[in-house]
């Protein structure tokens, strides 16, 4: 199976299991994932930071998004466009359908935030492994997006149900160091990159 292929299969068998959590399950474990993500010193100190819009059965981060608010921190999500780039803007108006139909702030009313100057980016994902390898939908935005803010944290975020034996990976594509799942936080161990996998 060449990798495209082995790509697709394993999209589909990820969102398939995402897709099979009931309602009250997905919105308990989106609720435990929030208060992993709150517990992260990278988002204590945070200002700014990138966010996405839940899509279909994707983890629910709006109750971790009022904590943020709450205190004040600026909080920026995706606008995309069709030649492969995302910008970050801050929303002062309700979202709008974007190119994938999924809700974004409208670049007309609302405020761009320069990559160098976030803090943080929450990354969503289809599909995640033990060694910080990502599945995303195959557009590669956040691949190119991530290259541009390096001093911001990247915080992989998925249900335990998207855990893949192995994703397999291309040059282009990033691994992370931090994931968290209603499990709770994950950190990549670099000493071991190849034995250790990830430690709580």
């Amino acid at each position: 199976m060449d990798l495209v292929s082995e790509k697709r299969e394993l999209r589909r068998l990820a969102l398939s299991r995402r897709d099979a959590l009931e309602s009250e399950a997905r919105a308990a474990a989106s609720l435990a994932l929030c208060r992993a993500l709150a517990s992260l010193p990278e988002l204590k100190s945070a200002s700014r930071v990138l966010a996405f819009v839940p899509v279909g059965s994707e983890c629910d981060l709006r109750a971790f998004y009022g904590l943020l608010r709450g205190r004040g921190a600026a909080l920026a999500f995706p606008v995309t466009a069709q030649d492969g780039k995302m910008e970050a803007y801050i929303p002062d108006a309700p979202l709008v359908p974007g190119l994938y139909s999924i809700p974004e702030p409208d670049p007309k009313t609302s405020l761009l935030l320069p990559p160098e100057e976030l803090d943080a980016v929450l990354v969503p994902c289809v599909g995640f492994d033990a060694q910080g390898n990502r599945l995303g939908h195959g557009a590669g935005y956040y691949d190119r997006y991530l290259r541009r803010c390096p001093q911001a944290a990247a915080i992989l975020t998925a249900f335990e149900a998207q855990r893949l034996e192995h994703v397999p990976c291309e040059e282009h594509d990033l691994s992370f160091s931090l994931l968290v799942t209603e499990k709770g936080v994950f950190r990549r161990v670099h000493d071991h990159p190849f034995s250790g996998g990830w430690q709580k």
